[in-house]
């Protein structure tokens, strides 16, 4: 158990078996130390371990020649004193505090000034650790940032679960925060001011530039309570910023003050952002000098508690963002841009910002509620999932809609808003991605149009046509349809004409001019165009725009099959024991010749065929098929895609998907999840014995096989997410190192 040290009048009281040095040399040479008996110091026999407290004296140097550890550190602070310890390469573990010390006759008292003149610790090469249970480890009364000369490293290691204040400004050459909490104050005793990580100003040593690592390792947490007036979180001097701040995926940094600033040049904040303020208007992280970097670029961003959060004039998210409890959001306005490429959600709140822009390489971004944007809406690239709600474009007005690639799912309605006068494939292209069919059917209109407001809907259901039974405007006969169609609504009338474009993506097409835009069962209004793009595959139209209000448009042929549907029901990769097993399955099958399987390590640029599987015939059923195979993989992700290919050489390509799981000959227990059937309210997950909840990954998936990755832990967001579901059946699919359980989950 840490004691702190008694003071009466000022002095120090000893604790039995403390050390006072009585002489510079190595650390565990007992001649340089004498030791407390309860009544005087006495020679010392062994050397110093981790229920000691040292005293360093004036003029005396320790060195370090191996590990070595300590509870309480005292360091002679006063006038004239000299360097105390020399580290080299070694670590120090400290299982209680840093404090500094003066002379009181023979003895000593806390001394809360140090000198400027020498670097008591060094070098940059060693360590101090501090290590053990819940306590402060620097306190303004004896420890400060005055000495600007230190060279050395700290490291914030206490057990798992614990935290270690910091309760004075703290100076060294790199903190890193390896484990527990780590909890930085507003020290209230005299003036109020931010215990702040600061870093060593020597110009000889490290220039006049930004100088100074703040690390944060996964799974640690550094919570500040410091805020602009009294102080930075981290900075070099008063005037230069440190170099780095690395938050690192799995970390989190906590912000409890309404205005926190923090002065670096680089930030990289990898992990989880929590904006915790109980009560006015929290604004984010923000910088005060001018060369700092841009603390705008976040993973994921977390609110919570009671206060608004005021949102900066620009936001880059590679993770989640999420309002967890609490108050408003409130915009600049703002710019947010949506960019990992992983699966990104949006929780908690219904986005309503200036701009949103979307730029996701790889994954797929997942909205909980409607979406406005109120002018622009720029869709680069990358797959957004609207989960059933609405998309509104341009509320505002003064905006539009921007596409350059990209697609959505599961939008039930976009509302675009005083849509441009001129139509073109920039702003009136709309990218709805077919889950039945696969492949983007985006529809485009491109001509003049009167203005106002425009609904767009994509209304999907399985399959497609092939007797419709009815003609085209022309006469000629309609032999093939897809199912799934657009319905326009909410127009302003005109007669101008408008070409619109439709895509028959993934669909197997002989001859792009086979290609036609129909109604739902019937003919559609206006002229038919000849098809454009046999890598594209425009079907095409002309019409007047006021004849696009109310009606429905989908891709057709006038020769039978021409158009035919590849869909790509179900893809995966999984480690069954020590073997992968590739599974797949087709809705229609017809003239199909063969399966490609296609596999990718370290990344999805590597693919090389690595088996061949023959179809199992025309089918207008579901067909399964399955392919196993033994490969030794050392640490890398591995990708796998499957290739069809039917007897004309024409092709197709499923998503692309990861293996998952691990090579373990054991076979999992199982799990469960009760109550099922569940309407609301507690949710109960059962694990396996020996399984840690807190390793565990969880995604919920649909029967479409849309899957919504929740995050680690079962018990963390399960029930607010399975509560916004619409009812019907689900797979709720939970993993770790230790296998895979998936289990069936039907929401009323």
């Amino acid at each position: 158990m840490f004691v702190n040290p008694i003071i009466a009048q000022g002095q120090i009281v000893h604790e039995l078996n403390d050390y006072k040095s009585i002489a510079s040399g190595d650390y565990n040479n007992p001649a340089v130390w004498e030791i407390w008996d309860g009544i005087v110091w006495v020679a010392a026999s062994v050397k110093p371990e981790r229920t000691n407290n040292i005293f360093i004296d004036q003029g005396h140097e320790m060195r370090l020649i191996g590990n070595e550890e300590a509870k309480n550190v005292y360091l002679y602070s006063a006038t004239g004193t000299s360097r105390k310890l020399n580290l080299q390469s070694f670590e120090l573990l400290v299982y209680g505090a840093l404090r500094a010390i003066g002379p009181l006759g023979p003895d000593f008292i806390i001394n809360g000034s140090a000198s400027l003149l020498t670097d008591w610790i060094y070098p940059v090469s060693g360590k101090i650790v501090f290590k053990g249970t819940s306590r402060t480890v620097v306190d303004r009364a004896s420890w400060s940032a005055q000495n600007r000369n230190s060279k050395f490293t700290v490291v914030f290691n206490p057990e798992p679960g614990e935290m270690l204040t910091v309760n004075s400004a703290f100076k060294a050459n790199i903190f890193i925060i390896q484990t527990g909490t780590v909890f930085q104050t507003v020290n209230t005793v005299g003036i109020p001011a931010c215990s702040t990580f600061s870093f060593n100003d020597q110009v000889i040593f490290n220039g006049t530039g930004p100088y100074g690592n703040l690390i944060i390792e996964p799974g640690a947490t550094l919570i500040s309570e410091c805020f602009n007036s009294n102080g930075q979180i981290i900075r070099r001097t008063d005037g230069i910023p440190a170099a780095l701040f690395h938050l690192k995926p799995g970390a989190n940094f906590v912000l409890l003050a309404n205005d926190p600033t923090m002065d670096v040049a680089e930030f990289r904040f990898e992990g989880n952002v929590y904006y915790r303020s109980n009560s006015g208007n929290q604004r984010l992280v923000r910088t005060t000098f001018a060369t700092s970097g841009n603390p705008k670029t976040y993973n994921n961003i977390l609110f919570e508690n009671a206060s608004n959060k005021l949102l900066t004039d620009s936001l880059f998210l590679n993770g989640d963002f999420a309002r967890l409890t609490g108050g408003n959001i409130v915009e600049a306005p703002t710019f947010l841009r949506f960019q990992g490429t992983g699966i990104q959600q949006v929780f908690g709140f219904d986005i309503d910002l200036r701009q949103l822009e979307v730029n996701k390489p790889l994954g797929s971004l997942v909205f909980s509620s409607d979406v406005r944007a109120k002018t622009n809406f720029i869709m680069k690239n990358g797959q957004v999932d609207f989960t059933g709600f609405d998309l509104y474009v341009n509320t505002a007005g003064g905006g539009t809609l921007s596409y350059e690639g990209g697609k959505w799912i599961n939008l039930n309605q976009l509302i675009y808003n005083q849509i441009p006068a001129t139509l073109t494939a920039a702003n009136a292209t709309f990218p709805f991605e077919d889950l039945y069919q696969g492949g983007i059917r985006k529809v485009q209109l491109l001509g003049n149009s009167p203005g106002g407001n425009i609904s767009v809907r994509f209304i999907e259901i399985p399959g497609s046509n092939n007797d419709p039974m009815y003609d085209d405007l022309d006469g000629t006969p309609i032999l093939y349809q897809l199912n799934s169609y657009f319905e326009f609504s909410g127009m302003s009338p005109s007669t101008s004409p408008i070409e619109m474009r439709i895509s028959a993506e993934n669909l197997v097409v002989d001859d792009v001019d086979d290609l036609r835009i129909t109604g739902n069962g019937s003919a559609a209004s206006g002229t038919h165009l000849p098809g454009l793009d046999p890598t594209l595959l425009w079907a095409r139209r002309e019409l007047e725009y006021g004849q696009i209000n109310g009606n429905n448009f989908t891709v057709g042929s006038f020769r039978l099959l021409s158009v035919l549907p590849v869909t790509w029901l179900d893809v995966s990769a999984k480690w069954n024991r020590e073997n992968i097993e590739i599974l797949w399955s087709t809705a229609k099958e017809l003239d199909n010749q063969k399966f490609l399987v296609h596999r990718s390590l370290d990344g999805i640029d590597n693919f090389e065929i690595i088996a061949e599987v023959a179809s199992k015939g025309n089918s207008d059923q579901i067909q399964e098929y399955r392919f196993s195979y033994s490969e030794k993989l050392r640490g890398s992700d591995a990708y796998f895609q499957i290739e069809q290919r039917d007897i004309a050489g024409k092709n197709s390509f499923s998503e692309v998907f990861k293996l998952k799981g691990n090579p373990k000959m054991d076979t999992p227990q199982k799990a469960s999840i009760w109550p099922n059937p569940y309407e609301n309210g507690a949710i109960h997950v059962e694990l396996p014995q020996d399984i840690n909840p807190d390793q565990i990954s969880i995604s919920v998936s649909d029967m479409k096989g849309q899957s919504f990755f929740i995050g680690k832990n079962p018990g963390l967001r399960l029930e607010e997410f399975l509560g916004k579901l619409r009812p019907g059946v689900y797979l709720i699919e939970l993993s770790s190192e230790d296998g895979k359980w998936v289990l069936k989950l039907l929401k009323k």
